[in-house]
This record gives C-alpha cells, structure tokens and sequence, in this order.
C-alpha cells in the first residue's frame, strides 16, 4: 500500500470530538483561572462535575458518582480531595450504615457559588456571542450527543439532571 503524502484530515472540516475537546479545555482553563482569581487556588474544573452533583443534604459517593458519570473510583478520589482542602464533610450515613454522607461544607457552599457566578457569566458571554437561541439548541444537541449510544443508534437514557 503506498502512502499518501497528505493528511487524510487536510480537506475536511475539524472533527466534532475535536472541536468540543478544544472547548472543553478553553472552558476548563477559563473556569481555572477565574476560581484562582476568586480565591480558590487548590479548585480546578475538574472538580466541578462533583459540586454539581452533590445535593443540598448531602450525596453518597455512588449518588455522586453516577450524577457525576464518573466511576466510583474517580468520584471517591475528587471526594478525598475535595474533604482534605475542606470543601467537604464525609460522615457516615444516618439511613445506610454501609454508605457515607458527602456534604459541603461552607467553604464548598462558597466555592459553589463562585462557581455558579463564573458559569454564568460565560453563559452570558456565550448569549452575547452566538445568540441565545443558538445555545439553547447548542445545549439540546449535546444533550442529545452524550444521551445516545452512536454504536446502537439507540438513546442511552441517562439523565445528567
């Protein structure tokens, strides 16, 4: 077989895993440098998925995991992370004697909520870039992408909500 000279790539548009891996990593580092701004220089994006998973009373560490879609191994080191720069609470459970209670503590509730103000000004950003129409059906898209088995065609029915 000879060689093409030529990146099979070259002639055709950057491909969609792509694009939304450079944006993830845009976002990551934009959402980086504004939490170290803020005062929260030991939080990376990296730790967002688990603030926005735990509920207000509290998550176990498999609530967390599969809110989260992280293993349980991930999640349970982002827990240790997050409760040794005390931003969380990890007690025993007062329903399931098997299973620890993750709760924020209250500099998790500010961090979250820094967070939340972060977001929200890129989202805002974002509106003003694109269109708000336009992210709303950005939003869905994706949605739809990371729901949807592409090898089956089928809907994997998993709720990020």
């Amino acid at each position: 077989m000879v060689k093409s000279l030529t990146n099979p790539f070259a002639d055709r548009p950057t491909p969609l895993g792509t694009l939304l891996s450079f944006a993830g990593r845009r976002l990551g580092g934009d959402l980086d440098r504004a939490l170290r701004e803020a005062g929260f220089p030991d939080l990376r994006a990296a730790h967002a998925p688990l603030f926005l998973a735990i509920a207000p009373e509290g998550s176990t560490s498999t609530e967390l995991a599969a809110r989260a879609h992280l293993t349980k191994q991930s999640a349970g080191e982002l827990v240790r992370y997050l409760a040794d720069h005390g931003y969380l609470t990890v007690q025993p459970s007062p329903t399931d004697g098997r299973a620890r209670l993750v709760q924020l503590t209250d500099a998790g509730w500010r961090a979250l909520e820094v967070g939340r103000s972060i977001v929200q000004r890129f989202d805002d950003w974002l509106d003003e870039q694109v269109g708000a129409d336009e992210v709303r059906r950005l939003r869905a898209t994706l949605d739809r992408i990371i729901d949807a088995d592409w090898e089956s065609g089928a809907s994997a029915g998993r709720s990020r909500r």
